[in-house]
């Protein structure tokens, strides 16, 4: 079984920080983020936060936590010069999921 959704969004929060978790969350306020992490209120794309987690941590463990948050903050040339951070808010996983590991995997790859 995988990490506990409230666990992900710790780590996630960790890593990138509460507001972009919100953001990526699909919420416009921390608090929210709070109750995820606390267990009382589950968010309502935990999938999403689950691949967001993915793609921070294998970013981290190549380059760095900072080179991290910028990726999912940056205009990024491999994503039609989409911000992944946006792509993850405002568009089906499912239509996103594959370009965004790309460009992920291409950039952690960098040295």
């Amino acid at each position: 079984m995988g990490l506990a959704t409230s666990e992900v969004v710790i780590q996630l929060v960790d890593l990138l920080g509460a507001t972009a978790v919100a953001a990526i969350g699909g919420v416009r306020e921390t608090r929210a983020v709070q109750q995820w992490a606390t267990g009382l209120r589950e968010p309502q794309r935990p999938h999403v936060l689950r691949f967001a987690l993915q793609i921070a941590l294998m970013i981290c463990t190549m380059r760095s936590r900072e080179l991290a948050r910028a990726w999912f903050h940056g205009a990024n040339p491999a994503l039609g010069d989409r911000v992944p951070l946006g792509l993850l808010r405002d568009q089906p996983l499912e239509s996103v999921q594959v370009p965004i590991m790309a460009a992920a995997r291409t950039f952690a790859a960098r040295a």
